[in-house]
């Protein structure tokens, strides 16, 4: 059907602020930044490891292309220390009256809602890194046994404040049943 010319044609707002209710959903712990640099170290030293092996193997061959090779673990090097943070911040919750809402990703935005009455467990994990920075990763199953969300970075009372209404509402909402 053709589009009646009369008719003013619809606006997208790219407003970042009404993508996804991004307004509205509680952020993550800031410290999660540094605990994820941390949690990262490894895999860091390995990448420099390799940038300055291939150095190396260039000057001592002649091969100057040798060196070009450096490049890639030089590229994924500074994509996660400079994507970091802005990873840490796309992460968000919202616990409304009748489910819970996680959010996460930057290109490639993921967003679960898990209605209350289907959640089967709700579990608390802390890592060694997430210890020291006080943090803990929320870990929600429901009814649907392939459906695990996770939320990390969450100060250790809110993860317990999550754990104990998830738990209350699915009980009371199961009932209801």
């Amino acid at each position: 059907m053709p589009r009646d010319p009369s008719m003013p044609e619809p606006v997208l707002s790219d407003d970042p602020e009404g993508l996804l209710g991004a307004g509205a959903l509680r952020p993550v712990s800031p410290r999660l930044i540094p605990a994820r640099y941390v949690g990262g170290l490894i895999g860091s030293v390995i990448w420099v490891l390799l940038i300055i092996g291939a150095i190396v193997s260039a000057s001592l061959s002649g091969m100057w292309w040798i060196a070009a090779l450096g490049l890639i673990p030089l590229l994924i090097l500074l994509q996660a220390l400079l994507l970091t943070p802005r990873r840490v911040r796309a992460i968000g919750y919202l616990d409304a009256e009748e489910d819970l809402t996680i959010a996460s990703g930057i290109m490639f935005r993921a967003v679960h809602t898990i209605p209350y009455g289907r959640v089967q467990s709700v579990k608390i994990d802390e890592g060694p890194v997430d210890r020291r920075y006080g943090l803990a990763k929320l870990t929600v199953s429901t009814a649907n046994g392939a459906s695990t969300v996770v939320l990390p970075g969450l100060e250790k009372a809110e993860a317990e404040r999550l754990r104990a209404l998830l738990t209350a509402r699915g009980i009371e909402n199961m009932a209801a049943l």
